[in-house]
């Protein structure tokens, strides 16, 4: 039995409203009571559409209520049967039981007559109040170092660059995408890399910011070898970060044999997008994640690239969908890069952020275009 399917069959009698969604909006079930009250609030419609409050609000109230083990005083603005907002008080709280690829919240929504309950939800939001600044803190904090941690410029003798990053749509969290770009040591050979610590919040950017710096190190002796880099980070992860595990693709450009090798530790494969227009995934090599390859090694994979071509790199939250298998998303992101009459780096960095902004899976995004 699915998760909304048990939700109405438990709460059917109930005749309090009440609502299991998913953390990007998604509608997963309701009992009668609520289908009285609310007809639009149905299975598959996303919660985001039938309220007035804005985005950002209803992700704040959604990713505070996935946060609490026990029901939390909120509200929302949902559209009533007669097409107009009503401002619902009720108490939320992560539902554990409902595996269905995202934090899921079980909603409960109480008369505004029930004295006792609004008393306790007024005692509450004092307490709400300072969680919320809190939260918001380290969301500031960790977004701060997120970024100052991008480089603002990712110029390349060699190449021409562009980048993006944007945090996650809902809420107030923060993930550890990370990208840079950097000559290596020694050589004409140009370094770029793109990467993603799982998780969301301050620890996870904090973790991104060793990585960076580590792998900058490990360039200074192994740079043109994206296998030992790719091990080093491994090392790292596994000795000093056992609780962590981060995706990682990392790429060198020769100027001189006009070749391009990497290694992928886990990462969706990047893209490279031929003058021509044609498009190809590099995943000739994908290893394990950092700190998952027990020991594992990591290998190398070589291509040529002409004038014309463009690397396309990308963290996972540009191309995932929720319940839809990541191939589905990789071939839309090749048409729509293949759509593409003579592109610069700059055009397509921008146009893929944009394509990407509806995705209903609430991730950071990051994109790293290079021609060569």
């Amino acid at each position: 039995m699915l998760a909304g399917e048990l939700l109405g069959s438990i709460t059917r009698a109930v005749s309090e409203p009440m609502l299991l969604v998913g953390l990007s909006g998604e509608v997963l079930g309701h009992n009668a009571a609520m289908r009285r009250l609310f007809p639009a609030v149905v299975t598959g419609a996303n919660l985001y559409r039938l309220t007035s409050d804005s985005p950002e609000r209803v992700g704040d109230t959604l990713w505070r209520w996935a946060r609490s083990g026990e029901p939390m005083a909120g509200a929302l603005a949902l559209i009533g049967a007669e097409g107009r907002p009503r401002r619902c008080h009720g108490f939320g709280s992560r539902a554990a039981w409902a595996d269905v690829g995202e934090p899921v919240v079980q909603v409960r929504l109480i008369s505004t007559f029930d004295r006792e309950r609004l008393r306790r939800m007024a005692v509450s939001n004092d307490r709400e109040r300072h969680l919320r600044a809190q939260l918001e803190r380290e969301h500031e904090i960790a977004l701060g170092l997120q970024r100052s941690l991008l480089p603002e410029r990712v110029d390349a003798a060699e190449l021409d660059v562009a980048a993006q990053y944007a945090p996650t749509a809902y809420g107030v969290e923060v993930g550890g995408d990370w990208y840079d770009v950097f000559p290596i040591p020694g050589s004409d050979h140009i370094a770029l890399v793109i990467g993603d610590v799982a998780g969301h919040g301050l620890s996870e950017a904090t973790v991104m910011s060793q990585l960076r710096s580590v792998l900058r190190a490990a360039a200074l002796d192994d740079g043109r070898r994206p296998d030992r880099v790719a091990a080093r980070l491994d090392a790292y992860v596994d000795t000093y970060l056992p609780a962590s595990m981060a995706t990682m693709c990392y790429a060198v450009y020769d100027p001189a044999a006009r070749e391009l090798s990497y290694a992928n530790a886990g990462h969706v494969p990047p893209m490279l997008r031929r003058a021509g227009g044609a498009c190809e995934r590099l995943e000739e090599v994908v290893d394990p994640p950092l700190g998952c390859s027990l020991g594992g090694a990591h290998r190398t994979a070589r291509v040529g690239v002409d004038p014309g071509d463009l690397l396309v790199c990308y963290t996972d939250g540009v191309v995932e969908q929720r319940r839809e298998s990541l191939d589905v998303g990789l071939a839309r992101l090749a048409a729509l890069l293949t759509g593409f009459a003579d592109p610069t780096p700059k055009d397509v960095c921008t146009t893929v952020m944009a394509w990407s902004t509806p995705t209903d899976h609430a991730d950071d995004r990051a994109v790293l275009v290079a021609g060569f």
